[in-house]
């Protein structure tokens, strides 16, 4: 099998109450630099190993433990076979086999693990497989769920014994679901995985032969400067399984663009070296469209590619368009372009997560290379140029500042960011300097409440964006405004003629910005005045004039007032004649 190191994916035991290996057994022999996080919050599949030398022939247990080859390659061919032939193992020791999982589940994980190969690989990878019976094994809990190679060699016998030939297949894939363990494992590079813990599902199974086929874990990058985050710059360090859009990270999705090309499974990569505008099909179905865009700068290599579905296994993320980097031979990193938007996935990073630049926005490499997302859709558009470097963004403008429930609601429009994401607002009210910071980023929030503002009246407010080269000028300052409903009268139209004695029908709708209801209705002709009425409307007013004080062309004013005592006063043309 040549070469190869062990790496494990661990499903973390505070989800299920379980030890990270069989209870009662001792340590594994090859268990240094094996780390299992112990962050309660993890979720049940969150894949935590660091790779340790394992014996090719896996003739004995692991004993010489090391760093070994740590090498990421980046994008250096691996090998991915045209045809892989997968026994699927299931063993057992004691008086009898586990319940778990059922054979219907089990056919059901691999048929989809094969249509996932099939997928992702354009055709270029078909993947059978053979699912064994449960087979009784000679061996300890100990051997099975904590060793690796004196497994591998206790499998293969009692697979012999059953009639299997696991010499005829090119994956062996063994389920010792009665480990109850935390970690799953694979030889990188090699034929052998170990599956121990109880329903993996897909996505373990893709990633374990990911790694039989060569392929390092998916990493993310986090950077902060003065003590905030940002997309990239400043302090950096490497997220272990930080790619949830990656198959190879955490994440039930596609192989990134670079992990295709590894593979030789890639479709078309435009390589970028002039500033322009750039069409990105789905990376999940390019077709004969760009499926990924690639920039060199230098050692470090950029990656562009549009991720429109939700990928990680839990949890509420933001797809888009996803930017990662390789810094010389080291791991390829997704880059959080949305610093400040975190999910409530725990592992292995909230803000990491969400790592899409939203439309609108830009992202500028230390190079000085920007990127910006123009839209998306069924495609995306990203705009590159190159010597472009960023600065501050340009002042926000307000554009209403409204009463709302004994305070303000403040809205303004997203500024252009200059080159880098706009991180948040600062919004401030004057004279008081009442101040309010608005996490925003990509200003994906572009309004705020401010509490009651004292001394101030008007009240003006100002507001300032920040991206990560610092803070923009303020915007003009603006009144304070008490926002009346919408109002529409709907008889009489304007221009009708009507009797001295007339009704009017009026509906108020709550204003756009604080979605206060209308509380009452009242109008007049002239000098005469209508009748009122009360409630959130519609409303019918009466209208009278039987000392015909008024003749010929008139204005009917109507007037609604909502529950911020917000007016809004509505004229309309009319022409009065007869009795």
């Amino acid at each position: 099998m040549g070469g190869s190191r062990f790496v494990a994916l661990a499903l973390l035991a505070p989800l299920f109450g379980v030890p990270a290996a069989v209870a009662g057994a001792a340590p594994p022999a090859a268990a240094t630099h094996v780390h299992v996080s112990d962050r309660a919050d993890a979720p049940a599949d969150a894949p935590v190993d660091v790779p340790v030398d394992v014996r090719a022939d896996v003739r004995a247990d692991v004993r010489a433990v090391g760093r070994g080859d740590v090498r990421h390659g980046g994008t250096a061919k691996v090998s991915a076979p045209a045809r892989v032939r997968l026994l699927a193992a299931r063993l057992y020791w004691g008086d009898r086999h586990p319940s778990y999982p059922s054979t219907e589940r089990m056919h059901r994980d691999l048929d989809q693990t094969a249509r996932y190969f099939g997928r992702v690989s354009r055709g270029r990878q078909h993947v059978r497989t053979t699912l064994t019976r449960w087979v009784h094994v000679d061996a300890s809990g100990d051997v099975m769920c904590n060793t690796e190679g004196r497994s591998v060699l206790a499998a293969q016998a009692a697979l012999r014994r059953a009639g299997y030939h696991p010499d005829r297949f090119n994956r062996l894939m063994i389920f010792t679901e009665q480990c109850n363990a935390a970690a799953s494992a694979a030889q990188l590079p090699g034929r052998v995985s170990w599956i121990r813990y109880r329903a993996p599902g897909m996505a373990t199974l893709v990633h374990e032969l990911g790694h039989n086929m060569g392929l390092e874990h998916a990493y993310g990058v986090v950077c902060r400067e003065d003590g905030r985050r940002i997309a990239l710059g400043g302090a950096c360090l490497p997220v272990e399984y930080g790619d949830s859009w990656d198959a190879m990270g955490h994440s039930r999705g596609f192989f990134s663009a670079p992990s295709l090309v590894r593979l030789g499974w890639a479709g078309k990569i435009q390589h970028v070296r002039r500033s322009g505008t750039y069409r990105l099909a789905d990376v999940e179905h390019s077709g004969s469209a760009n499926q990924a865009l690639r920039i060199r700068a230098g050692n470090t290599t950029y990656w562009i590619e549009y991720q429109p579905e939700h990928s990680p296994e839990i949890g509420r993320t933001i797809p888009g368009v996803m930017i990662r980097r390789q810094v010389g031979r080291g791991p390829v990193e997704i880059i959080d372009a949305s610093p400040g938007n975190p999910t409530g996935i725990a592992y292995p990073d909230r803000d990491l997560t969400n790592a899409a630049l939203p439309v609108g926005s830009s992202l500028t490499t230390p190079e000085n290379i920007r990127f910006t997302t123009v839209s998306r859709g069924r495609h995306a558009t990203v705009r590159v140029g190159f010597d472009q470097p960023a600065a501050v963004p340009d002042a926000p403008v307000v554009h209403a500042v409204a009463l709302a429930g004994g305070g303000y609601r403040v809205h303004w429009a997203a500024p252009a960011d200059n080159g880098q994401i706009v991180l948040g607002y600062r919004v401030t009210a004057w004279p008081s300097g009442t101040t309010t910071f608005v996490r925003s980023p990509g200003g994906y929030r572009t309004s705020a409440r401010l509490p009651p503002i004292r001394d101030a009246a008007p009240a003006w407010v100002t507001v300032k964006a920040l991206n990560q080269d610092g803070w923009s000028a303020a915007g003009a300052a603006f009144t304070g405004t008490v926002y009346g409903p919408q109002v529409t009268v709907t008889s009489p139209l304007p221009g009708s003629r009507v009797t001295r004695s007339f009704s009017v029908t009026v509906e108020g709708f709550a204003d756009q910005y604080t979605g206060a209801r209308p509380t009452s209705a009242w109008a007049e002709v002239g000098s005469v005045a209508c009748s009122s009425a009360a409630g959130s409307g519609p409303y019918t007013l009466q209208c009278a004039d039987p000392g015909h004080r008024l003749h010929g062309p008139q204005l009917l004013t109507v007037h609604v007032r909502n529950q911020l005592g917000g007016t809004t006063d509505v004229t309309v043309p009319i022409k009065l004649h007869g009795r």
